[in-house]
């Protein structure tokens, strides 16, 4: 018989892989959480994890646990949950993947959210190269991204489409009508260390009619554009959205690009687990509305 009081203190050995840090997580002493995974070992017949230098590695019958657990356990939380909610009272700590961008176009949204649900935390988090496993696994609630995937068990939809403009300083010689292929190549340009997808587009556009542009400035965020632009002849190439926000508030200017880049589809992805949650079909339906009007 297994003991369903020790799953929450399981789930924890074998995200984090470690007794120290996995006892810290649940508040717990070492020695006590050295107790729990012995009590498991037995109950499961199985050594769940098998020590590799300082760490341990999971068991195939570990792995199998993992990926139950990570169905059953918010499924679990969700019982108490799912009768009269309401987003006054909500008070979890929901982790979204994200760029700067996204948390920037979505501002309006995200305030409405703040207003209706005082008590709730979104903790906005950049993109790292393993987020769909980290929302598979539930370190993550929601991942904003352009990013095509097959993993299983995640549900996506559309957040927007954009197209890509060349983003220029305001006092710029270069126009809509002289800024041609061949002068965009001769320019330095800016990118973007964190949005790999992004710079892919239009490097990979450019490669496909055998060219490149000569890139001097990776930046880690899009906001920190308006003040490097300033009085600079690079030229940064940005999704239009983002372009006309920027425009909105700084000294810029938006031309049309003189090459073509296939138009980029944002979307918002979750995990099944979390698909009839209340709280995050509230938080989807918010996220994924219409704006009524362009950022001001």
């Amino acid at each position: 018989m297994i003991d369903l009081n020790l799953l929450p203190a399981l789930h924890s050995l074998l995200r984090e892989r470690h007794v120290s840090r996995a006892a810290q997580k649940c508040h717990l002493s070492q020695s006590a959480m050295s107790r729990i995974l012995a009590k498991l070992r037995q109950q499961f017949g199985d050594e769940l994890l098998v020590r590799a230098g300082n760490d341990y590695q999971l068991t195939p019958k570990a792995i199998e646990i993992e990926q139950q657990l990570n169905e059953l356990l918010p499924a679990i939380q969700q019982l108490g949950r799912a009768r009269g909610f309401s987003p006054s009272t909500a008070s979890q700590t929901i982790r979204i993947a994200s760029t700067d961008m996204d948390v920037l176009l979505l501002a309006d949204r995200i305030q409405h959210i703040q207003i209706q649900a005082p008590n709730l935390v979104l903790s906005f988090n950049p993109q790292s190269p393993d987020f769909f496993d980290q929302l598979i696994s539930g370190d993550l609630d929601f991942a904003m991204t352009p990013m095509d995937t097959s993993r299983s068990g995640l549900h996506r939809k559309l957040l927007r489409t954009d197209t890509f403009v060349a983003v220029v300083e305001e006092n710029s010689q270069l126009t809509g009508a002289n800024l041609d292929l061949a002068t965009y190549l001769a320019h330095r340009h800016g990118v973007f260390n964190v949005a790999e997808s992004l710079v892919g587009r239009v490097d990979s556009a450019l490669a496909s009619i055998g060219k490149a542009r000569n890139v001097t400035l990776r930046l880690p965020t899009f906001s920190q554009i308006p003040p490097l632009l300033k009085g600079s002849p690079l030229i940064f190439t940005l999704p239009e959205s983002f372009a006309r926000y920027l425009a909105s508030r700084y000294p810029i200017k938006i031309l049309p690009l003189p090459f073509y880049i296939e138009q980029m589809k944002v979307y918002l992805y979750w995990h099944h687990r979390l698909h009839q949650s209340s709280l995050h079909q509230w938080l989807r339906d918010r996220l994924l509305a219409r704006e009524t009007h362009q950022p001001a």
